[in-house]
């Protein structure tokens, strides 16, 4: 219904304009505000940012990429926990790129990359090198899987994962 509004509202106005002696002139004007107005709103809708939060993390995992590995490979993690991914690269620059949980960050040789999140929904994530490595490229993958519930990641045997003491 307010599609309609809109679209009428703009026709009176290209009515009372400039444009009101040709009907074509008026219908390529109508068409490109549509067509700016649709693109407007498929890229609002496209701007997706990962659950954030406040304040020091819960629990802090540390994650090695290296020729062609990350280690580990399979993380746990209870659902709300405030996780902190510390990253390293040994070798090149990699990039660790979980598209379900909206991370894609750069991992420079020799320097710690922070990736901080709120494991906010259920399920298993896919994670792998988003930078091209080398030959082994494809093979640098691993999971992240947020379980339902309070359980410990800890406890969980989660390699590497240690709880913050509060």
């Amino acid at each position: 219904m307010n599609g309609f509004r809109i679209k009428r509202a703009i026709s009176r106005i290209l009515d009372r304009g400039a444009c009101a002696d040709s009907k074509s002139v008026r219908r390529t004007w109508a068409k490109g505000l549509w067509i700016g107005v649709a693109a407007m709103l498929l890229t609002l809708a496209g701007c997706k940012h990962p659950p954030t939060y406040t304040g020091p993390p819960n629990l802090i995992i540390r994650m090695v990429m290296k020729k062609w590995a990350i280690v580990p490979d399979r993380i746990v993690i209870p659902q709300g926990a405030h996780v902190e991914l510390s990253i390293i690269s040994t070798d090149v620059e990699h990039g660790i790129g979980v598209p379900g949980l909206y991370i894609n960050q750069p991992v420079q040789p020799g320097e710690t990359t922070t990736v901080r999140f709120l494991a906010k929904t259920p399920g298993t994530y896919p994670m792998d090198c988003s930078v091209l490595c080398g030959r082994g490229h494809d093979w640098m993958k691993g999971v992240i899987i947020i379980t339902p519930g309070p359980k410990k990641a800890a406890e969980a045997g989660v390699p590497g994962a240690k709880p913050r003491p509060r």
